[in-house]
């Protein structure tokens, strides 16, 4: 693979006067001549949360080296043991095409695209003699199916007949024929199936037995080679009539129930009968569920693909457990980490994604059992509350290595975040009683019993613990962790209260976020990380983001946060390297100042997440010249989303604040976004004024009440919804509506 002449087009282009078409911000195609490739190219990622997969310009997995990552299919929850917890690696598939007998190498050029609308891959390639290879590549949201369709088609007549061969691999790069470490696997063709049928054991984690099959939907010939199977389909070619074969490799196993081979032959009929046309129907109706629940149109194109890339993103490294950083080796081995799983969770509930959501929550509520133990005395239950593992496998098991990380605490109070959001956003008071509390009230316990200090004049705060990893271990009373301490004693405090449960408790919750508060770390007029800290962090924003401690009032917190916005640039990163400020940061900023207010920096800062993007729109952990890490990392894709959602709406309890972080020059845009208390908002701006705002309450038939806050200049010339607006006043450069309503109501809506 060379890197030389490329050409990488972006299809997501502003309309005259308006807001990015709303089709193409959705398209992400890059294209180049010969087998050169653009810098910075690592391939679209093709997934469904449960099989994982990058898939390159030739519509294949040829093994190359993309930042570290080498395609290779992987299985969510399908891994070894100790010492590193790791992925078993399910293979790869390439594929050979002929013309008239001779193999088409290196196309002439080419391009690929990824659609995040439909969450396809396609690549067409360009050769000599008029013949183009057309590849179409995705993995249903419900089916451990990967379906690749070959088209191949010839303008000139010269060219009779062509030969596609579809290699699959069983086989780790490097390790000859075999199968990976700790598998044993036979493969043989199953004649009456008309599969390649590769019968597995895994000695993993989780033990297991399965099958990988693989068919086509043409008649094929078949060899098989020891964990290498080849099917090849022959057809004639006739000008300007193209030929096409769909490939399918099928996965099941012992881990989602003993009759695997009866699911396999099960899952194989529908796909025939189906086909790819069928199969592509129902994917793109899943997915076009999805889209659905939300959507948002910016005058950036820019920013609004890059959004829309995340928004597949998360969608796609959704589990059925919860949400990694990525399903990949290279991306930890797939687990999951408290802290960052709070970052995608986010994003996706105030997407109006709670279905999806609640997967986290859920997830930790599982592994509560598990997290008790780990903080019990000898096994007996009592204040103590759960310590949830830092890396958590599947089954609620620790995973992470030996190192400082291991004393943070604040995923702790991610994990209770993201349990009383869902609370919030949903309304859903039997989740609070049976999911959510439970796992709050825990991690609240938790602070209480092990880390809340009591100094001798009576105050309290948090004893020392790794921070951000950037700050080093051992600090005392960090500023982010114990804003997150607070948060998590509050909002247990709250639960308790809806719930009316646990009364002591929850006074002692409340007295102890009180004392936490008072003794914050203050240098001057601002919060710093730690006292003395002499270093910049990130960490300074903690009570805005990700822990809603503050409000814009808390002039300390302001001080702090413009502080580093302006003095922390050299710190961006989460390690020390690298002379730019990661997407994951450039997120976590843009969220906090849109809480302040700010109408300029959250769109700035968002905007150079988006230039930093991968080809395809994809976040990197680092993406610079010299340094990149860490391709498609979904912790920066949910930082990225959710800021845009904060920048457009934010749910303050009954206060709905809109445009609180929408730059002056935005005169054109649109969005349909999640409010707390079952509520989404959808709303249209046009020149500069609002067209439309709508209430969609989940449930019609409750009445409620909201106070909308938005730009005075936004609702001039607007007609409000009189039967239902029973408030309007001034505040300070903003309209205060309050409404009172029921069903899906139209507040305002422009002249």
């Amino acid at each position: 693979m060379v890197r030389g002449w490329s050409l990488v087009l972006c299809l997501a282009l502003a309309s005259a006067g308006g807001f990015a078409d709303a089709v193409s911000a959705h398209l992400n195609t890059v294209g180049g001549a010969t087998n050169a490739i653009p810098e910075g190219y690592v391939p679209p990622l093709v997934s469904n949360g449960s099989l994982c997969m990058l898939v390159d310009y030739l519509g294949g997995q040829a093994q190359c080296s993309y930042v570290n990552m080498t395609p290779t299919i992987f299985w969510e929850g399908r891994r070894y043991g100790p010492p590193n917890d790791q992925l078993i690696p399910f293979g790869h598939f390439e594929t050979d095409v002929f013309a008239d007998g001779q193999k088409l190498a290196v196309p002439s050029s080419w391009t690929q695209t990824l659609d995040t609308k439909s969450a396809r891959v396609t690549c067409r390639n360009e050769y000599g003699n008029g013949l183009v290879v057309e590849t179409s590549v995705f993995t249903p949201l419900s089916r451990d199916l990967v379906v690749i369709k070959k088209r191949v088609s010839s303008s000139r007549a010269a060219v009779r007949s062509a030969r596609v061969t579809f290699n699959y691999r069983f086989t780790p790069q490097g390790s000859a024929n075999k199968p990976p470490k700790r598998v044993v696997s036979a493969c043989a063709w199953n004649e009456a199936h008309r599969r390649a049928e590769y019968r597995f054991q895994a000695d993993a984690h989780r033990p297991s037995d399965g099958m990988i099959a693989v068919f086509a939907d043409k008649p094929v010939t078949a060899a098989v080679d020891g964990q290498a199977a080849a099917l090849t389909s022959e057809f004639a070619l006739e000008a300007g009539k193209p030929a096409e074969v769909t490939f399918f490799l099928l996965f099941e196993d012992s881990l989602d129930g003993k009759d695997f081979g009866g699911r396999a032959a099960s899952l194989q009929a529908a796909a025939l009968k189906e086909g790819y046309d069928g199969l592509f129907a129902g994917h793109q109706k899943a997915w076009g569920a999805y889209w659905a629940e939300s959507y948002v149109h910016l005058p950036d194109a820019k920013l609004e693909t890059a959004y829309c890339t995340a928004q597949y993103h998360l969608r796609a490294n959704a589990t059925r457990w919860s949400f990694p950083v990525g399903i990949f080796n290279s991306h930890w081995a797939g687990r999951f980490f408290g802290w960052d799983e709070m970052f995608c969770y986010q994003a996706l509930v105030s997407s109006n994604h709670r279905d999806i959501a609640r997967r986290g929550p859920e997830f930790r509520f599982a592994g509560l059992k598990t997290a008790l133990y780990r903080a019990a005395h000898y096994g007996k239950a009592g204040t103590y509350g759960a310590r949830y593992p830092w890396e958590t496998l599947e089954d609620g098991a620790e995973a992470a290595p030996p190192g400082f990380w291991m004393e943070h605490v604040f995923h702790m109070s991610n994990i209770a975040l993201a349990a009383w959001y869902q609370y919030q956003y949903t309304d859903d008071a039997d989740y609070l009683a049976k999911t959510g509390y439970p796992v709050i009230k825990e991690c609240a316990r938790f602070f209480l019993a092990n880390m809340v200090y009591e100094s001798p004049d009576g105050g309290m705060f948090i004893g020392k613990c790794t921070d951000l990893e950037r700050l080093g271990p051992a600090r005392i009373n960090p500023f982010m962790t114990s804003c997150g301490a607070i948060y998590t004693l509050e909002a247990a405090a709250r639960a308790a209260s809806v719930l009316k449960a646990d009364g002591a408790e929850a006074a002692a919750w409340d007295r102890a976020a009180a004392k936490l508060r008072a003794s914050l770390p203050v240098e001057g007029d601002r919060y710093v990380p730690y006292a003395g800290c002499t270093d910049e962090s990130v960490a300074s924003l903690g009570g805005l983001f990700p822990y809603p401690v503050f409000d814009e009032t808390e002039v300390r917190q302001r001080n702090a946060v413009y502080h580093y916005v302006q003095n922390g640039r050299a710190f961006g990163n989460m390690y020390q390297m690298g002379q730019s400020v990661c997407a994951w940061y450039l997120g976590w900023m843009a969220a906090a100042l849109a809480e302040l207010g700010d109408k300029t920096e959250p769109g700035k800062l968002l905007d150079e997440a988006a230039s930093g993007a991968g080809c395809f729109g994809e976040m990197f952990e680092i993406n610079e010249a010299k340094v990149s890490r860490t391709p498609w990392f979904a912790t920066a894709s949910g930082n990225v989303v959710y800021a845009l959602n904060q920048m457009l709406v934010q749910s303050r309890e009954e206060r709905i604040l809109i445009a609180g972080g929408v730059p002056e020059t935005w005169k054109d845009y649109a969005f349909k976004l999640a409010c707390h208390g079952n509520l989404a908002v959808e709303v249209e701006v046009k020149g500069g004024r609002l067209a439309r705002l709508m209430l969609l309450p989940g449930d019609a038939d409750r009445e409620q009440r909201r106070t909308l806050v938005l730009p005075a200049g936004l609702i001039e010339g607007a007609s409000l919804n009189q039967a239902a607006v029973k408030e309007v006043t001034a505040q300070g450069g903003n309209k205060r509506i309050v409404i009172v309503f029921k069903g899906r109501t139209e507040v305002i809506r422009g002249n």
